[in-house]
């Protein structure tokens, strides 16, 4: 009984993925686990049958040797003692032959399946026959009762499986690939607002704007596409892409390529998907009241998965350094969350993904350079700044108390 109820928790409990290495690597005992799994509700109900008839054993084992006696006492003793015996049998089966046995097996359901898998093809030859007998009977009363033809489970693997797999398998040289792994798995549970580039840093040309200052927004930003506005960017009408310049257009508005919309709640993988099905690669991003919020490219999301993309273009560090125990020198591109995880005393709000965000949404401009702007406990000078963003700034933090920066 213990045996059965171990081996039914160890088979539902197992990784499908780790049998389905072994059994490319050529191990018997993967081939037979496979196999095993190719039919788990047959299999079911052939380590159910065994229960049972164990459980059945057991209970005569027990009483036969005072069935006599039993028989012969007073009707009312007779049946206390039946009663207990049977919750006797009761505690036994569901601690011993069911949740201790069950625990263990759950715990360590790859070891137990593979060391077992032997016995769990013997166990099956046996009860096969039984077990196909109850599976034609749950499927004729199933049928019966709710008009629907049995359907044999699938083996698949699933996204768990994988993601268990490489939590414990991959060892210490494979880390790399585990982590892309893992942020592939992950990209579903990502929004597009968490990795897009915020409004305020896209960089755009108008459709009026004429071809020589459009090449040197390009030169000037070093980006291979610019989004086109028709007056400001709630009215985006599309992009272009550097190599069309090389075509000598001399109208901006024949060489608009469309570009598509998307909500900032979408999932990355979504996202991704509708990239390649269309075969573009950048899109607008929206917020729930329709306002443009951002752009985001299939190079954002692959960042997601494989870290950061360099390029020739990208710069090669941003900006960092602490001049002071409360004043520090950072880039206006560095995240929020960034900065609160690696300085105590910094605690910026993280409604907004980067330092120059926060910054310009809050004070509603972009300040000049030199000039001092005050928010929350920090004084902000900008030390360099673009036409869309702030590129260096310092700041001065005016509370150094931890109690009063830090969120308990």
């Amino acid at each position: 009984m213990v045996v059965i109820s171990a081996i039914e928790e160890a088979y539902l409990s197992t990784n499908k993925l780790s049998i389905e290495v072994f059994k490319n690597k050529g191990s018997r005992r993967g081939q037979i686990l496979t196999d095993l799994y190719e039919s788990p509700r047959t299999f079911l109900n052939a380590i159910l049958t065994g229960g049972v008839v164990l459980l059945v054993l057991i209970t005569l084992l027990v009483i036969s040797p005072w069935s006599m006696q039993i028989m012969q006492m007073p009707i009312g003793q007779m049946v206390l003692t039946f009663a207990a015996i049977a919750i006797g049998l009761m505690l036994i089966v569901s601690i011993a032959g069911q949740y201790i046995p069950r625990l263990i097996a759950k715990n360590h359901a790859n070891e137990l399946v593979f060391r077992l898998a032997p016995v769990l093809r013997f166990i099956y030859w046996i009860f096969v026959i039984p077990a196909w007998i109850i599976t034609g009977i749950s499927g004729f009363i199933g049928r019966l009762l709710f008009g629907k033809q049995h359907i044999e489970d699938v083996y698949n693997i699933t996204r768990t499986d994988l993601e268990d797999y490489l939590q414990t398998n991959v060892n210490e040289e494979q880390e790399i690939d585990k982590e892309i792994l893992t942020n592939a798995l992950h990209l579903s549970h990502i929004k597009v607002r968490d990795c897009m580039i915020p409004r305020n840093e896209v960089v755009f040309v108008d459709k009026t704007d004429d071809i020589d200052d459009v090449k040197s927004v390009f030169i000037s930003s070093r980006h291979s596409r610019l989004i086109v506005v028709d007056g400001d960017l709630e009215n985006v009408v599309g992009y272009i892409h550097h190599q069309q310049l090389f075509k000598n257009i001399t109208s901006l508005k024949r060489n608009i390529l469309d570009i598509k919309f998307v909500p900032d709640v979408m999932n990355l993988q979504d996202l991704m998907y509708r990239f390649i099905r269309n075969g573009t690669n950048i899109a607008c991003v929206v917020d729930e009241y329709g306002s443009m919020a951002g752009i985001i490219t299939l190079e954002d999301i692959l960042e997601e998965i494989f870290g950061d993309i360099a390029d020739e273009h990208d710069e090669e560090d941003y900006k960092e350094e602490q001049i002071s125990e409360s004043e520090y020198i950072f880039s206006g591109r560095l995240e929020l969350s960034y900065l609160n995880s690696k300085y105590d005393q910094l605690n910026f709000p993280e409604d907004y993904i980067t330092l120059s965000g926060y910054i310009v949404m809050t004070s509603g401009a972009i300040p000049e350079v030199g000039e001092k702007i005050t928010l929350d406990n920090y004084t902000f000078e900008v030390l360099e700044r673009s036409d869309t963003k702030i590129e260096e700034v310092k700041v001065i933090v005016l509370s150094t108390s931890q109690d009063d920066m830090k969120k308990n």
